[in-house]
Parts: C-alpha cells; sequence; structure tokens
C-alpha cells in the first residue's frame, strides 16, 4: 500500500468528527466547507448543510461526481490544477450549461509548487473562460505568489494551513503556518483597497497641493 494512503487513513475524520468542525467553524463565524472526492460524503456534507463545495483538481473532468454537486444547488469552487485548457473548456461547458453557480482556482498540482511552474499570467487568460478566477497556492513561498495573485485579480485565495510546516507530511512544506495566513489576509485586504475601482478621479487631498504648486508655477513663468 503507498505511503500517502496510509498518512490519509490515519487522518481521517468521522461524520461526526466533521459535525464537530462545522459547528465549531459557526461559533467562530466562518464558513465550514469541504471537498468530498465521492457522491456519498457529498450527500453527507449536505446533511451539514454546507454552504458550498470545493471541488479537488483530480476531479475538475469527473462529470458523475460535477453533475451530483450541481443537483445540490451549492455553489461550486473548482481547482484546475493537472488540467488541459481544453478540459477546462469542457467542464466550463458542462457547468455552464446546468445553470451551475461557480468560480475556478489557478493552481499548480506540486507540492510544494516550484515558481517557474506556477505560471501566474495564466489567470488572466483563465478569465477569458471564466469570469471568476481565483489562485489556489501550493509553492513553498509563505506570501509573496498568493499576495501577487491578489494584485493580478484573482477573486479568491486558496492555501493550505499548518501549526507547523516542520512537522511530516507532504502537505507541510506547501502551507503556511497561522501567523502568516493572518498576515496574508491583512495584506490582500490592502491591496484591494489599494487597486481601487479603475476610475481615474480626483481627491480633495490633492487639491491643496494641487492649488500650492500650480500657483508656484504660474508666477515662476
Amino acid at each position: 500500500k503507498l505511503i500517502f494512503l496510509d498518512l490519509l487513513e490515519k487522518f481521517e475524520l468521522s461524520f461526526v468528527e466533521h459535525k464537530g468542525l462545522a459547528e465549531y467553524c459557526k461559533s467562530k463565524g466562518l464558513l465550514y466547507l469541504c471537498t468530498p472526492w465521492d457522491t456519498e460524503s457529498v450527500d453527507n456534507l449536505m446533511r451539514l448543510n454546507v454552504p458550498a463545495f470545493k471541488v479537488a483538481s483530480a476531479d475538475l473532468t469527473n462529470l458523475p461526481l460535477l453533475k451530483h454537486l450541481v443537483k445540490t444547488e451549492r455553489p461550486l469552487i473548482l481547482s484546475t490544477g493537472m488540467s488541459s485548457e481544453a478540459e477546462i473548456i469542457s467542464t466550463v461547458n458542462f457547468l455552464s450549461n446546468e445553470k451551475a453557480r461557480f468560480a475556478l482556482l489557478h493552481c499548480n498540482s506540486t507540492y510544494p509548487a516550484p515558481f517557474h511552474d506556477i505560471n501566474l499570467n495564466w489567470l488572466s487568460a483563465l478569465k477569458n473562460i471564466h469570469p471568476l478566477v481565483g489562485y489556489s497556492g501550493h509553492e513553498s513561498s509563505l506570501l509573496k505568489v498568493c499576495l501577487t495573485a491578489a494584485a493580478l485579480g484573482a477573486t479568491s485565495i486558496e492555501r493550505h494551513i499548518t501549526l507547523d510546516r516542520a512537522m511530516y507530511g507532504s502537505d507541510q512544506s506547501a502551507s503556511v503556518e497561522p501567523l502568516y495566513f493572518k498576515k496574508m489576509i491583512a495584506t490582500i485586504r490592502k491591496i484591494e483597497e489599494a487597486l481601487g475601482d479603475g476610475i481615474k478621479r480626483t481627491y480633495d487631498a490633492e487639491k491643496p497641493i494641487a492649488k500650492k504648486l500650480r500657483e508656484h508655477l504660474e508666477w515662476t513663468c
């Protein structure tokens, strides 16, 4: 048996444990989401009244699972790692025809993802396929790539979180610790504020500066 399957089974959560997590998230004002890998998991998560579903990269082309998810009428967040452009377009067309509400996440499914394979410039091309595009980061960098993705217009950011990057497991080096996760969120909010709405305008704070400098220029001329 493969080692990573042993690891997954070791940390597999029961329905009761998922219910406890959902209740804890609610007590903290957080949305509880989960990634189902089969229809039975979808049905169990519906018992917890999840507000949306995350779809793993491996299941982007799993039409039977996607069809079952569409029937829940919940929004879907789909990672696009490992998929070709043609496969992404095919799934987007399928979900659009099914009148599903969904967003895509650009990602590289390597853990950790090497910088030369991240290709953040693909975000703009992906928006031509579907307007709602975010970024799922699996790189070892704690903040830089995700912050750049936000500046490039990603509508959502996903990062794995860990208590300690030195812990055993394939995800640890591709995850961020709570302090950095908090810092990432705060910085992204500042980036959103700085990006603005793209409409050119003058600002009240500039008016006295403009008046003073332009009067000076007129006098010197």
